[in-house]
């Protein structure tokens, strides 16, 4: 039975929510049927937030003398005048949506956004590499809502920042390349700047995919009412060979934990569980939010060192149809061998780079070939122009190093360029 203090939280619902006709209901018979909707009225944070959910009707007020009748009403009003919540609630998917328009509408109007997060990761490796038993490597998201908009991304080991007109990335200490605001530099981060887009991106697929999507009620460290969505999510893609499972946040399954604050909508956290079939791996966690501060203009610019070594677009060859013609494994191979052969200009050829730095040289240079396998497919690479080749190398120093190169022909000149793996 309901506590004597609970009495006033009770009238002040019924006072708001029924009209002058006293409905038909048993509650003891709904107590029985829904034990979990009775204990979660009794709730103190679920009690806040059904009161928090009705507006004023314009109805007058009845106040029933039966402690029951009053459970019963309150019952009647949660389960038919508010249907859309209790079926988020138990059914997962109607309030959470509600919450995510909320939250949409919330982002409408701010200045910037500062997030600090922890990954784990390799500090100087892809944005988007993930890694189960990877240590985390804190990461900082800044983005200005200018018009254009400008933004920042940064791990200790690779930066990349947007100005409103061009997006420049720095793998340090002497990589770099740009692109446009757009440029693929970084995928699954970025939309994370856009809080109302890849939560409208998260409710998409959820609706398109038939992915779980719940929402919960807490009370946050703070005191404050948090309102949380869950997402489970399922890898993208083909996984008959499953390479990439589990190296992005994409190409694993994962639940992804949406944490609001209630009051304002506005997003305080998410977290990023991989399930790896044995256990549930945080790998992402956002660990702190700042709304509309003042943000430093040389943010959004990135300074280039004087020995900078540019990616560039892979040019048409004088002969470039003996290149369009070559299958993966062979692309592998030939690259591999202008390795062995030092002949660093064959090199650029395959991996489009302005120039080949020393290091490189060093590591692959004078290599020899053990064995090239048979290419692969996994996932969603390169929207399926991309494969990976299995193979076998053995450096100068005696060493032997198996892995698989990544290449891929998605570019102008159509030929399969060496993308990563070596």
């Amino acid at each position: 039975m309901m506590p004597k203090k609970d009495e006033k939280w009770l009238e002040e619902m019924i006072a708001r929510a029924i009209n002058t006709k006293q409905p038909e209901f048993d509650a003891e018979q709904w107590k029985q049927k829904y034990p979990r909707e009775f204990q979660m009225l009794q709730s103190p944070d679920h009690r806040v937030q059904f009161k928090d959910s009705f507006k004023p009707l314009n109805l007058r007020r009845r106040i029933m003398k039966s402690k029951w009748t009053k459970l019963g009403l309150v019952a009647a009003v949660v389960v038919v005048a508010l249907l859309g919540i209790w079926s988020g609630l138990f059914e997962g998917k109607t309030a959470a949506a509600q919450v995510l328009a909320q939250a949409i509408q919330a982002t409408s109007n701010l200045k910037s956004v500062h997030i600090k997060a922890r990954m784990r990761t390799i500090a100087n490796d892809n944005f988007e590499l993930i890694g189960v038993k990877y240590d985390f490597v804190n990461h900082d998201l800044w983005k200005k809502f200018s018009d254009p908009p400008q933004w920042r991304i940064e791990k200790s080991g690779r930066v990349v920042a947007c100005d409103g007109k061009q997006a420049i990335l720095l793998i340090k200490p002497v990589y770099t390349a740009r692109g446009g605001p757009n440029t693929g530099f970084v995928e699954w981060l970025k939309p994370l700047l856009d809080v109302d887009k890849v939560l409208e991106s998260e409710r998409q697929l959820a609706r398109a995919k038939g992915w779980l999507l719940t929402l919960d009620y807490k009370t946050g460290q703070d005191n404050r009412a948090k309102l949380v969505i869950t997402l489970e999510a399922k890898a993208q893609g083909d996984y008959a060979n499953d390479w990439l499972k589990n190296k992005s946040i994409n190409d694993s399954d994962n639940r992804r934990v949406y944490t609001f604050d209630a009051e304002t909508k506005l997003l305080e956290g998410l977290q990023v569980f991989v399930h790896t079939g044995s256990e549930d791996v945080l790998v992402f966690e956002i660990t702190g939010i700042e709304y509309n501060t003042d943000l430093d203009p040389g943010l959004f610019t990135v300074k280039i060192p004087d020995n900078a070594v540019r990616f560039t677009q892979p040019n048409v060859l004088p002969d470039n149809e003996k290149y369009q013609q070559m299958t993966p494994e062979e692309t592998a191979h030939a690259f591999f061998q202008a390795c062995a052969d030092e002949n660093w200009d064959e090199v650029l050829k395959f991996w489009p780079m302005s120039a080949v730095d020393q290091r490189i040289k060093d590591y692959l240079g004078g290599l020899q070939i053990i064995s090239i396998g048979k290419a692969f497919k996994s996932g969603l690479y390169a929207g399926g122009r991309g494969w990976f080749v299995p193979y076998e190398i053995k450096f100068k120093n005696g060493e032997t190093k198996k892995m698989n190169l990544a290449v891929r022909n998605d570019n102008s000149a159509g030929r399969y360029v060496v993308d990563g793996g070596f």
